[in-house]
């Protein structure tokens, strides 16, 4: 069953066993790190046809993280390879729910509905795929402009950790101008224009994310910190009690309640204290 991946040895359906299962990701890895890892050694399971192996760390990702488009597609990949045709649909399909404009996920798609002999679904869903392939015109186009935009979006993981937010803008920036709709990364541009004291530019940002992921909880907790800034305590605490709504006893949007209102009893007030100082 062939699906589209930027490497020609992943056109042929089936894989070789796991020889040991992966483990769960070292202890003490902060989650952004933590899913970093997971990706990293995901990617190797790749590099040598484990994609049972791959599987397995794709779904651990999704448990914390189940509205990343990029890892819904690998792991329909993945499933198709190893012969689930009918729970890589649903991989796909819910990546293309997360992002109608994922040419990849569109093209796995119709490649998996025409190996199920579905060929009419399958046209329709080649014909999306050569559609959006021809309107979005991307500056590099496929597998090799995701990469470039990955390694710009680490450099400015690094400028990050080296306490240079100004330069990680300019690289999560540069990698937003090959992906735009990478909302992952349009997030940590976000946090790092708060870190310079661009509010306004953060709230841009995040709002952006929003639109296409409304229950994406951290982004929604720092445009709360960026309205905030702004002045705008209100809005703030609006955003953290969704926050509250999308996961009841959430600590961080509790203790940012609790600052922007004065006390615990205030929280399930209405009326902020507007001298109050932003966390």
């Amino acid at each position: 069953m062939p699906v589209a991946d930027s490497n020609s040895e992943h056109e042929a359906m089936g894989s070789r066993p796991a020889d040991t299962e992966p483990g769960p990701a070292p202890i003490g890895l902060g989650e952004p790190a933590r899913v970093k890892h997971l990706i990293s050694r995901a990617e190797a399971a790749f590099e040598r046809d484990d994609y049972a192996a791959a599987l397995l760390d794709l779904r651990r990702i999704l448990a914390d993280h189940p509205d990343f488009a990029d890892v819904r597609n690998r792991t329909g990949f993945c499933r198709a390879m190893l012969g689930d045709a009918e729970g890589a649909l649903q991989e796909f399909a819910h990546a293309i729910r997360l992002n109608p404009e994922y040419t990849e996920a569109h093209l796995n798609r119709a490649l998996v509905l025409n190996d199920l002999t579905r060929f009419d679904e399958a046209r329709e869903a080649f014909e999306r795929a050569g559609e959006l392939d021809v309107r979005k015109a991307d500056p590099i186009p496929g597998e090799l402009g995701n990469r470039i935009a990955l390694g710009h979006a680490d450099l400015g993981d690094l400028y990050v950790d080296a306490g240079r937010p100004s330069d990680a803008a300019e690289e999560y920036t540069k990698a937003l101008e090959i992906r735009p709709g990478f909302v992952d990364i349009r997030s940590r541009l976000a946090r790092a224009l708060l870190a310079v004291g661009d509010a306004k530019g953060a709230v841009e940002e995040l709002t952006e994310v929003l639109k296409q992921r409304p229950t994406y909880l951290e982004a929604r907790l720092h445009l709360g910190t960026a309205l905030r800034r702004m002045g705008r305590t209100r809005d703030a605490v609006s955003e953290w009690r969704r926050c509250l709504e999308l996961e009841p006893g959430n600590q961080r949007a509790q203790a940012f309640l609790v600052s922007a209102l004065g006390t615990q009893d205030d929280v399930n007030g209405s009326a902020p204290h507007q001298e109050a100082e932003a966390t």
